[in-house]
């Protein structure tokens, strides 16, 4: 046999043995049921928008979240002062639900003349769409054109770490590593009078080091380790490490009211740790699905 015909023969027999390796795995690994899935495309981690929540699953061994009751513990807030003439402060928003619609709370639009959201290094104006009449949550509409966050509104269990984005101090990116604690209700007299259901969480870390003013925080969203919402940042108190957010059924019931759509968490997949919640805020704020909004008087 020729040198040619030799190296012909070679390398068929290699790539039939290839291919019969390949079948044999797969073959082993159909009956071990550890069968290898093909990394999703980009058409797959789009997936349509739903009516319902993004279903989440918490953590094993750790207890569930009741659901709200009447008996949990009420959180008194003192009614902000009336805002002066020329007042500017900031806040937190980020996109879900619809295109350029952003969620924030309440609290950060409330009394404001005119309110903008940060588009890259410029200020776009923005009008407030929607602010409920009891809780700490509010819809501003602007831009669009950025990715959606998803919201889900559990289970959830105590004792599960959650991660919330925002622009704290003097509107400096900053995040924070929680733990839930339970269920509370907030009450609250003068313009924003009412009780609503909130989370209770405990500080456990914070990004960057050493800032601790959580007023530019409001209206950041508190996601679990997969991404999704679960939470609003409504008041918090330094001394105790203890931040309070809106309730997930909250949100859920002001989507649906408004008729909006639950995004998947493989539509924009961001994950949170322990080690990495901070690389996370980055990505959020750098694809600006969380933004800096600002109220003028």
């Amino acid at each position: 046999m020729r040198f040619l015909d030799k190296l012909l023969v070679t390398v068929a027999l290699l790539m039939f043995g290839q291919a019969l390796l390949q079948a044999v795995t797969k073959h082993w690994d159909e009956l071990s049921g550890n069968a290898r899935r093909p990394p999703p495309s980009w058409q797959q981690e789009k997936a349509p928008p739903s009516d319902r929540p993004v279903p989440h699953r918490p953590p094993p061994g750790l207890a569930l979240l009741p659901p709200p009751s009447d008996r949990d513990p009420t959180v008194t807030i003192n009614p902000s002062p009336p805002r002066q003439a020329n007042q500017r402060s900031s806040g937190t928003a980020f996109a879900a639900g619809r295109d350029g619609a952003w969620l924030t709370a309440k609290h950060v639009v409330d009394g404001c003349g005119r309110v903008h959201v940060r588009h890259g290094q410029a200020w776009d104006q923005a009008t407030v769409a929607f602010a409920d009449a009891d809780a700490d949550i509010a819809i501003v509409g602007t831009y669009g054109g950025v990715p959606l966050l998803p919201v889900s509104e559990g289970p959830l269990a105590v004792g599960e770490d959650g991660y919330a984005f925002g622009f704290a101090g003097q509107g400096g990116p900053s995040s924070i590593h929680a733990t839930l604690l339970g269920r509370a209700r907030t009450l609250q007299g003068g313009r924003m009078a009412g009780s609503t259901p909130v989370l209770a969480w405990a500080e456990r870390e914070w990004q960057p080091p050493g800032e601790r003013w959580i007023g530019g925080m409001s209206g950041g969203p508190l996601t679990t380790a997969d991404g999704a919402v679960v939470g609003i940042m409504s008041v918090a108190s330094e001394r105790r490490g203890r931040i309070y957010t809106v309730a997930p059924e909250v949100i859920g019931r002001v989507m649906r009211d408004r008729l909006y759509k639950f995004m998947p968490v493989g539509a924009a997949p961001v994950l949170a740790t322990q080690d990495g919640f901070d690389r996370a805020r980055a990505e959020l704020m750098n694809r600006r699905t969380v933004v800096q909004i600002l109220c003028s008087s």
